[in-house]
């Protein structure tokens, strides 16, 4: 039995938690309006309570740890569906956007045109280019590939003139397309 006098520690949760469940969950809907979330988080509060094995002197030390715990989790659920609703607006702004959405497709079919393109190029070339692509610096190609690094910048040089007048033709189209 939970007293003032005694030590209060895991053995009494059971009781704890009968005897101050509900006041909590109100404590929580002040903050939150969702009864349900309200109920789990204050049953997180107690299976924390529960695995950390906190001794308490008195009740009223208890009690003041379990508004506190309570209130933090109630901010940290508050702060976090902010984050979340700012980041839905925001996606909501940016699919309502015509513009946004031009250049969505616009930067999907550029990819897909350069990667058309560069499965054009001779094996080596189109090689060296993806590796490019992915980041790697030219000395890391030519490691990579078992090449002289002049090769690499060569190689490089020649792709780049053929994927350049390969995209000329689709400038234009991108220029008709971004035309209000």
């Amino acid at each position: 039995m939970v007293t003032q006098d005694n030590i209060i520690g895991k053995s009494d949760l059971k009781e704890i938690f009968y005897l101050h469940y509900d006041s909590l969950v109100v404590y929580a809907k002040r903050f939150i309006f969702s009864l349900d979330a309200c109920e789990d988080l204050v049953q997180d509060v107690f299976v924390e309570l529960w695995e950390k094995d906190i001794k308490f002197p008195d009740v009223v030390s208890l009690k003041a740890y379990l508004y506190k715990v309570v209130r933090n989790k109630c901010y940290n659920i508050i702060k976090h569906d902010k984050i979340k609703n700012k980041h839905a607006e925001n996606v909501k702004q940016a699919i309502e956007d015509d513009n946004f959405f031009l250049k969505q497709i616009i930067e999907e079919e550029v990819v897909n045109y350069l990667y058309k393109a560069i499965d054009k190029l001779p094996e080596r070339k189109k090689e060296i280019i993806k590796l490019s692509l992915k980041g790697l610096k030219n000395y890391e190609i030519a490691e990579e590939l078992g090449i002289k690094l002049q090769t690499v910048k060569t190689l490089k040089s020649q792709s780049y003139k053929v994927l350049r007048e390969q995209f000329t033709e689709l400038s234009a189209f991108i220029y008709f397309l971004l035309m209000d």
